[in-house]
Protein backbone atom coordinates (compact mmCIF):
# COMPACT_ATOMS: atom_id res chain seq x y z
CA UNK A 1 0.00 0.00 0.00
CA UNK A 2 1.52 3.36 -0.95
CA UNK A 3 2.26 5.86 1.78
CA UNK A 4 0.33 9.13 1.91
CA UNK A 5 3.11 10.96 3.76
CA UNK A 6 5.01 12.28 0.72
CA UNK A 7 1.84 13.89 -0.62
CA UNK A 8 0.59 15.26 2.72
CA UNK A 9 3.37 17.75 3.44
CA UNK A 10 6.15 19.38 1.50
CA UNK A 11 8.18 22.57 1.90
CA UNK A 12 5.21 24.73 0.85
CA UNK A 13 2.22 22.87 2.37
CA UNK A 14 3.21 21.74 5.84
CA UNK A 15 1.26 19.17 7.80
CA UNK A 16 2.49 18.71 11.37
CA UNK A 17 1.91 14.95 11.44
CA UNK A 18 5.06 13.78 13.30
CA UNK A 19 6.16 14.16 16.90
CA UNK A 20 9.57 15.20 18.23
CA UNK A 21 11.03 16.06 21.62
CA UNK A 22 12.83 19.38 22.02
CA UNK A 23 15.48 19.02 24.72
CA UNK A 24 16.60 21.76 27.10
CA UNK A 25 19.84 20.78 28.85
CA UNK A 26 20.99 22.09 32.23
CA UNK A 27 24.75 21.79 32.70
CA UNK A 28 27.20 22.48 35.48
CA UNK A 29 30.99 22.68 35.50
CA UNK A 30 33.00 19.82 36.97
CA UNK A 31 36.34 20.20 38.78
CA UNK A 32 38.11 20.56 35.39
CA UNK A 33 35.71 23.36 34.35
CA UNK A 34 34.14 21.17 31.68
CA UNK A 35 30.37 21.25 31.24
CA UNK A 36 28.59 18.14 32.49
CA UNK A 37 24.92 17.42 31.85
CA UNK A 38 23.03 17.88 35.09
CA UNK A 39 19.46 17.51 33.86
CA UNK A 40 17.47 17.26 30.63
CA UNK A 41 13.98 18.64 30.11
CA UNK A 42 12.21 17.14 27.08
CA UNK A 43 9.17 18.85 25.61
CA UNK A 44 7.06 17.03 23.04
CA UNK A 45 5.48 18.83 20.10
CA UNK A 46 4.20 18.23 16.61
CA UNK A 47 6.54 18.67 13.65
CA UNK A 48 6.89 17.97 9.94
CA UNK A 49 9.95 16.43 8.33
CA UNK A 50 11.21 18.35 5.30
CA UNK A 51 13.85 17.51 2.73
CA UNK A 52 17.37 18.87 3.05
CA UNK A 53 17.94 20.91 -0.10
CA UNK A 54 21.02 20.51 -2.26
CA UNK A 55 21.96 24.14 -1.57
CA UNK A 56 21.70 23.63 2.21
CA UNK A 57 23.76 20.45 2.03
CA UNK A 58 26.50 22.21 0.04
CA UNK A 59 26.56 25.36 2.21
CA UNK A 60 26.62 23.36 5.44
CA UNK A 61 29.33 21.08 4.04
CA UNK A 62 31.59 24.09 3.48
CA UNK A 63 31.28 24.84 7.20
CA UNK A 64 32.09 21.25 8.20
CA UNK A 65 28.48 20.34 8.98
CA UNK A 66 26.50 17.38 7.67
CA UNK A 67 22.76 18.12 7.61
CA UNK A 68 20.72 15.00 8.28
CA UNK A 69 17.29 16.38 9.04
CA UNK A 70 15.08 19.43 8.63
CA UNK A 71 12.02 19.72 10.87
CA UNK A 72 9.33 22.38 10.72
CA UNK A 73 7.69 23.31 14.03
CA UNK A 74 5.24 25.99 15.10
CA UNK A 75 7.25 29.16 15.75
CA UNK A 76 5.27 29.91 18.92
CA UNK A 77 6.38 26.58 20.43
CA UNK A 78 10.11 26.80 19.64
CA UNK A 79 12.22 28.44 22.37
CA UNK A 80 15.74 28.04 21.00
CA UNK A 81 16.37 24.46 22.13
CA UNK A 82 19.51 23.03 20.54
CA UNK A 83 18.86 19.29 20.83
CA UNK A 84 16.04 17.17 19.40
CA UNK A 85 14.95 13.55 19.76
CA UNK A 86 13.27 12.38 16.57
CA UNK A 87 12.57 8.82 15.41
CA UNK A 88 14.75 7.35 18.15
CA UNK A 89 17.85 9.47 17.41
CA UNK A 90 19.33 12.55 19.08
CA UNK A 91 20.12 15.49 16.81
CA UNK A 92 21.87 18.83 17.35
CA UNK A 93 20.22 21.92 15.87
CA UNK A 94 22.89 23.93 14.04
CA UNK A 95 20.57 26.52 12.45
CA UNK A 96 16.98 27.67 12.63
CA UNK A 97 15.02 29.68 10.09
CA UNK A 98 11.85 31.64 10.86
CA UNK A 99 9.47 31.36 7.92
CA UNK A 100 6.80 33.90 7.03
CA UNK A 101 3.98 31.35 7.44
CA UNK A 102 4.37 30.88 11.21
CA UNK A 103 6.69 27.88 11.13
CA UNK A 104 10.36 27.60 12.06
CA UNK A 105 12.66 25.25 10.17
CA UNK A 106 15.20 23.46 12.37
CA UNK A 107 18.31 22.23 10.56
CA UNK A 108 19.78 19.28 12.42
CA UNK A 109 22.78 16.97 12.32
CA UNK A 110 23.94 13.93 14.23
CA UNK A 111 26.98 15.08 16.18
CA UNK A 112 29.58 13.36 18.36
CA UNK A 113 28.96 14.16 22.00
CA UNK A 114 25.23 14.75 21.52
CA UNK A 115 23.50 11.65 22.78
CA UNK A 116 20.67 10.57 24.94
CA UNK A 117 21.54 10.86 28.61
CA UNK A 118 22.05 7.34 29.94
CA UNK A 119 21.08 6.61 33.54
CA UNK A 120 24.01 5.77 35.85
CA UNK A 121 24.68 2.09 36.54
Amino acid sequence: MPSLKPSVGDNHNISLDDVCDLITVDTELDNLNQPVIKEEHPRQLFCARLNVSRAEFAAAGQLGLKPDLVLAVDSDEYDGENQIDYAGKRYAVYRDYLRTDGYTELYCEVKAGVHKNKPPD
